[in-house]
């Protein structure tokens, strides 16, 4: 009887605490406000474990998101920076046209200067034929254009590693070439500035025969040809036919234009570097005081005005005031004129 019931309460036992196990856990959270009202909120046993779950896919998006961020942050700071170069050397392969079209302009005014070298010197007889400009002919701004676009498509061929390195390098030789060209335009002018003196100096001094002719009497002491006292002839008598031009010997400024008494009719020129030239026994006179002539340009014509006994011209040359032999200033050879008539 008492193992009956032992065995019918151990079975009652044991189907309650199968019922009780098999019935879901459910919680329950109170909320109670400081004025009494209260509230409750019923969630089963999962809830939990889901909440975590969704805090854990939160977590794990947040720091997807924030990995993400970073690496676009760093990606964009990168591409900030190679911006930030390339601009650097756009601009550098600018500076850099812009010197080497500056290099250009300095090489043309190097070359007008050896241009006009050369032709001042050719005019005077003075440049060899050996002598051309120590630089090539000027670059046309075509083709200074035509070079920039051919540097800049060669810069942008250059890979990037090696662009900054070669810019450098650029720099350094475009900086030294313009040390160079510097150098050279000063040197140029220079020679230009003692070139324009020599043939300044040159086109003053007397160095023509002022007219085509044989000299009939000699510089320093004489008989007079028609007292025959004994004077000192302060010039040269060169004969030639009435009428013939008479050229100015070197580039000056008429002096004096007029009849002097002796002379006849007379032409002084006054020339830079204290030369003074002096013309007489002009039968007509083609130059007036303060007119500028060159040497060649015809000033007057051959007569026997004044004291002659026939027609040539009496020749002087002063320098600094004191008469000197004309002789000394006159080409060995007596050579064809070049008459240069004056159009006034």
């Amino acid at each position: 009887m008492f193992g009956t019931l032992d065995e019918a309460l151990w079975r009652n036992r044991l189907r309650a605490k199968r019922g009780k196990s098999s019935q879901k856990r459910r919680f329950t959270l109170f909320l109670v406000s400081s004025h009494g009202d209260s509230k409750s909120l019923s969630f089963g046993a999962r809830a939990p474990r889901i909440a975590m779950a969704c805090i854990f896919m939160a977590i794990l998006s947040l720091f997807l998101f924030i990995r993400s961020y970073r690496a676009h942050a760093l990606e964009l700071r990168e591409l900030r920076y190679m911006r930030d170069v390339a601009e650097s050397q756009r601009q550098q392969i600018t500076e850099l046209e812009e010197q080497f079209s500056e290099l250009n302009s300095r090489l043309q005014q190097a070359e007008v200067l050896g241009s006009e070298i050369r032709e001042m010197l050719d005019r005077e007889g003075l440049a060899p034929q050996s002598f051309s400009p120590a630089f090539g002919p000027p670059v046309s701004p075509r083709a200074l254009r035509t070079t920039n676009r051919a540097f800049t498509t060669t810069i942008r061929n250059i890979s990037p590693a090696d662009m900054g390195r070669t810019l450098y390098v650029l720099r350094e030789n475009a900086d030294k070439l313009a040390g160079q060209t510097v150098e050279v335009l000063e040197r140029t002018r220079d020679l230009h500035d003692k070139a324009v003196q020599v043939v300044a100096k040159l086109r003053s001094t007397p160095s023509i025969w002022p007219v085509r002719g044989e000299i009939t009497s000699e510089f320093g002491w004489r008989r007079h040809p028609l007292t025959y006292a004994r004077e000192f002839h302060e010039g040269i008598d060169i004969g030639a036919s009435s009428w013939t031009p008479i050229v100015s010997t070197a580039d000056g400024v008429v002096s004096f234009a007029g009849y002097k008494y002796g002379y006849g009719w007379t032409v002084i020129v006054t020339h830079d570097y204290g030369f003074e030239t002096l013309y007489a026994h002009c039968v007509r006179l083609e130059a007036d005081k303060g007119d500028e002539v060159k040497r060649g340009d015809v000033i007057a014509y051959v007569g026997q005005s004044g004291t002659a006994t026939g027609p040539h011209v009496h020749y002087e040359v002063r320098l600094w005031g004191t008469t000197t032999d004309p002789s000394k200033y006159l080409p060995k050879d007596i050579l064809e004129v070049d008459y240069n008539v004056r159009q006034d």
